[in-house]
């Protein structure tokens, strides 16, 4: 489940000028070397930090790509999980046999979504939230796809940390 930090709600409340949000994209398939890493809207490549809890590179500063990326409102429909088309524009030559090996293997696409804030980009201030991208197209050097919420039916809610139970929560009885 996404964690939001205080810094990031104030900046969403108040909306300094001095406060800047960065959008980030992992992707990650088990045919990659190593993860794709992407973050919109700025001019050059830069570091940002990985939360302790993170699948791959734990607690590290790694590179992410300056790369532009883009995505609906999620789409919600009676009996399937909220999806959203996603599109990643002027995919470098780094990242093209990466997404053309994935396109060739029977599995989904991850992608771990972050928002890091300018004040502070030693760690995420919201996230990661994870997707499966599914029906993934590579049309010249744009990547499409559709990105679900990974795992929707086991995520607890509303609290990550709180375990319900029939004793606090006797209408769980059958």
């Amino acid at each position: 489940m996404p964690v939001q930090n205080e810094a990031l709600l104030e900046a969403y409340a108040s909306c300094p000028p001095s406060a800047r949000v960065y959008f980030t994209l992992e992707i990650w398939q088990a045919s990659f070397a190593s993860p794709a890493r992407v973050v919109a809207n700025v001019g050059d490549d830069m570091y940002f930090g990985i939360e302790a809890t993170a699948p791959r590179n734990p607690g590290q500063t790694v590179l992410f790509i300056a790369c532009p990326f883009s995505a609906e409102y999620p789409e919600q429909r009676e009996g399937q999980p909220p999806s959203t088309k996603i599109k990643i524009d002027n995919v470098n030559r780094e990242l093209v046999p990466q997404i053309r090996a994935a396109l060739g293997v029977r599995q989904y696409i991850d992608i771990l979504y972050r928002e890091y804030l300018g004040s502070d980009l030693t760690q995420p201030a919201y996230g990661p939230i994870e997707f499966q991208l599914a029906n993934v197209q590579m049309v010249g050097v744009s990547l499409t796809g559709t990105a679900v919420v990974k795992n929707l039916q086991h995520k607890r809610f509303p609290r990550l940390t709180k375990n319900y139970d029939y004793i606090q929560f006797p209408s769980l009885l059958p």
